[in-house]
């Protein structure tokens, strides 16, 4: 693991020690799952995006279609 430093308010900080506390884990650990989290978001996020895309696609052959026409549409 990479120690780090974050600076937070103290809005920020309480949220995160009563949420930990909560939970019953470190602070350290309630941020690394948090992260986690956001991260597996972002990944299904971007999976269902380019299933969309390829739902969305032209079916023509390639030289028949400017890019910006498929990409901008």
């Amino acid at each position: 693991m990479i120690r780090t430093q974050v600076l937070l308010t103290e809005e920020q900080h309480r949220f995160l020690t009563e949420e930990a506390r909560t939970r019953g884990v470190s602070l350290s650990e309630l941020i690394r799952r948090l992260v986690e989290e956001k991260r597996s978001l972002l990944t299904e996020a971007q999976r269902r995006g380019a299933e969309e895309m390829a739902r969305e696609a032209v079916e023509v052959p390639s030289e028949t279609v400017h890019h910006n026409e498929v990409l901008y549409r």
